[in-house]
């Protein structure tokens, strides 16, 4: 069993389940004053950081605006929905957003990177939201042009593109995110491991004959109802 606050077990136990580290979906873990707890090796790729250099830091002191981009304010979206998420207790879908990450340790200047992403809280048994498992996608190179794309038609076709894309992606985000979550809450009210978790959610998914991610969904929903 876990020690420290319900909160502190929340984010821990979601930190260290091995899915965590193995998916291939870059994840952020922070607390309720937005210091990262976690970070997994797909998340750390993507951003080209080692996690030493994130543990501890708030995301926006992690990853700095790019001050060569006119008017970039990823960092401050971000923290917003983060801190919408605490309060409201419910899922917050960013925009498809560019925020530049600085180059690897050593290297100047920011690598170009846009992203898709969405913030969702991570639930205490007694239902207090314990933090926020943040969700991004790099989708950089679906919105570079070839070199003889007109820009006009080039932002036409990428509207379109991601219209689409976006819907498509931010289901599938959406439907692991729950699972995720409904892991962790199983975890931490049962005191079971994350395989132990998940064989529970897809039993109830084969007895009831309903989806998975509806049936996370609806775990979730009662964990969050007050005296649940």
């Amino acid at each position: 069993m876990l020690s420290g606050s319900p909160d502190t077990q929340v984010l821990h136990a979601c930190r260290d389940d091995p899915a965590f580290r193995a998916t291939r979906s870059p994840y952020l873990i922070v607390d309720r004053d937005l210091c990262i707890v976690g970070a997994n090796p797909a998340y750390c790729m993507a951003t080209l950081r080692a996690p030493a250099e994130l543990l501890g830091r708030t995301p926006a002191a992690a990853f700095p605006e790019n001050r060569d981009v006119p008017g970039a304010s990823a960092a401050a979206a971000v923290a917003a929905s983060m801190e919408r998420v605490l309060r409201l207790g419910r899922r917050d879908r960013l925009p498809v957003l560019r925020h530049d990450v600085p180059g690897p340790t050593g290297t100047p200047g920011f690598v170009e990177r846009v992203w898709v992403a969405v913030n969702s809280p991570l639930i205490a048994p007694d239902g207090r939201v314990a933090g926020v498992l943040h969700h991004a996608e790099d989708v950089t190179g679906l919105l570079t042009p070839g070199a003889d794309e007109h820009p006009v038609a080039a932002a036409v076709a990428l509207a379109r593109a991601l219209g689409a894309e976006n819907a498509q992606l931010r289901e599938r985000f959406e439907r692991h995110v729950s699972i995720e979550q409904a892991k962790g809450a199983l975890m931490a009210r049962r005191g079971c491991s994350a395989a132990e978790a998940f064989d529970l959610l897809r039993t109830l998914s084969h007895e009831t004959n309903t989806k998975l991610h509806v049936v996370a969904e609806a775990l979730l929903e009662d964990t969050a109802r007050p005296g649940s």
